[in-house]
């Protein structure tokens, strides 16, 4: 009898967590490019290349920040399973759909592909100066005896979305610069931003779990 009613026990317990089990798919970032765009992408097919690459990119960064913080004491309890980017290319291939979904909401989306959130993002770059042009505004600062400063060579605007609009509190934008001199101030701010918005993110969910 003891031993029936373990095996019940441990068989609902299962049950629980399965239903408890909170499971997030982040897709590939549509990225979109305006202003200057570099040189080197001449042709619609390099550009496209380009921003394939960069979605795939923050693609990687989204989940592997979800990972990361998923792992705090304070979402345990929901046994979130953050899905990797290979797994997921599979699954919309799975289903027939484009990485992009444009058509599709991100609720439609997680139902066709078994999910229970889907994550997914925008990001617009706007080129400003060309690296050469920038490099050399900056030597033009320095012989005219200002200081050798960073030159913003472009901007971010980078959206991320748990929901469909606005309205629903889980759509959010934020804005990103890069310049010249080196990559690394980009690199740590692009880091923050995909923090902030997985910080964000997963309030948002255990807020609606």
């Amino acid at each position: 009898m003891k031993k029936i009613l373990l095996t019940s026990i441990i068989t609902l317990a299962f049950a629980l967590t399965g239903l408890c089990s909170v499971t997030i798919a982040v897709l590939p970032y549509s990225v979109n490019y305006q202003g200057r765009i570099p040189k080197k992408l001449d042709t619609p097919e390099k550009i496209l290349e380009s921003q394939t690459a960069d979605g795939e990119s923050y693609q990687t960064a989204m989940i592997d920040q979800l990972t990361r913080i998923a792992k705090k004491k304070k979402y345990m309890f929901m046994d979130i399973n953050v899905i990797g980017q290979v797994q997921i290319d599979a699954m919309l291939r799975k289903q027939g759909i484009d990485t992009t979904a444009a058509s599709m909401t991100n609720a439609q989306i997680a139902e066709a592909i078994g999910v229970k959130h889907v994550v997914r993002g925008t990001v617009t770059r706007t080129f400003l100066l060309s690296e050469a042009e920038a490099m050399g505004v900056g030597v033009i600062n320095v012989l005219s005896g200002g200081s050798n400063q960073r030159t913003i060579t472009s901007t971010m605007t980078v959206r991320h979305s748990t929901g469909d609009n606005f309205m629903d509190g889980n759509v959010y934008s934020m804005r990103v610069t890069r310049t010249t001199r080196n990559t690394r101030p980009h690199q740590r701010a692009l880091r923050d931003t995909f923090r902030k918005a997985a910080r964000r993110t997963l309030r948002a969910i255990k807020k609606n779990e």
